[in-house]
């Protein structure tokens, strides 16, 4: 094998390992949206985020978790639901609308 033939050998891998790693993320993530009670590992995935991040996040009690035994950590994956729901930012339509709104009401008094 030429050199040229094991650069395309090892480009054409590392494609389909991409590939690969991608595919079994997505099962990962189908198969934590069916579980309620969720491993670190799975509720970093569900979120989108990094474990040591979820994991700093849990240290300093900004989500939802639970640790029984005081040993591993567990998330409710509908309390995760509802964490990242309460974390809403309004859009500037929005915003400008309750601007509006309260400018009416102190307008009337």
């Amino acid at each position: 094998m030429t050199e040229k033939d094991l650069t395309q050998s090892h480009e054409l891998l590392t494609k389909q390992v991409a590939e690969l790693t991608r595919k079994v993320d997505a099962i990962t993530s189908v198969f934590c949206q069916a579980k309620e009670i969720l491993t670190l590992e799975e509720a970093a995935i569900f979120l989108g985020i990094s474990k040591s991040c979820l994991y700093k996040m849990t240290h300093n009690q900004v989500v939802p978790f639970y640790k029984p035994n005081n040993k591993l950590v567990y998330f409710e994956r509908s309390e995760l639901t509802k964490w990242i729901r309460s974390c809403r930012v309004a859009s500037m339509e929005q915003i400008e609308s309750e601007a509006a709104r309260i400018e009416r009401v102190l307008a009337l008094k």
